[in-house]
Parts: C-alpha cells; structure tokens; sequence
C-alpha cells in the first residue's frame, strides 16, 4: 500500500434526490482494502456525528470513536468529509471519488 494515498472508505447508503442521507439511522461500511495482508476497519456512522470502529473491550472511548458528520450533507463526487481521531485530534480528509447505484 502507499501510504501517501489515503485508503478507500466505502459506505452504502440510501440517497433522496437532493443526495443527502435518506434515512437518519446508523450506517455501515468500511475503511482500508479488504483483502490481501492489508488493513481494513469496520465503520458504523451515527446521525450524531460519531463514528464506531469496534475494538476489544479494553479500549477506551478515544480508541474506539471519531467524528465525522455524514448526514444532512450532500454526498457529490468530488465532496471532501473530514474524520476526527479523538485519541490523537488529528483528522483525515475524504474526498467522494465514486457513487455507485445499487440494483
């Protein structure tokens, strides 16, 4: 992987003809490339604004959680969302790349 492009983050979600969210519940998706020796982490976006990548037990609420506000957005090729890693306060940069209609 080179680590000066940033990894896929790929979410499936429902859009309303202004292409925001559809419906204001928690999505799923997933950050890195599953396959191979490559990282991937699970993500659950939450209408707060939190987002969820699981962890062990032990892990402490930094670890577990970030920031990045999906909804109420539009989501167009070429939108740019901001993640915030609570455990450290640094943020990554998204940028809508793809949107994929599902059959």
């Amino acid at each position: 992987m080179n680590h000066d492009e940033p990894s896929p983050l790929v979410v499936t979600v429902p859009l309303n003809d202004d292409k925001t969210i559809s419906h204001a519940i928690p999505h799923s998706g997933w950050w890195g490339i599953p396959k191979g020796n490559n990282w991937c982490r699970p993500v659950i976006f939450k209408p707060d604004g939190s987002v969820d990548f699981g962890g062990d037990p032990e892990d402490s609420h930094a670890e577990r959680y970030g920031e990045m506000q999906i909804f109420d957005r539009a989501i167009e090729v070429g939108e740019r969302f901001y993640m915030k890693d609570l455990e450290d306060g640094s943020s990554s940069e998204f940028v809508v790349r793809e949107l994929i209609e599902l059959d």
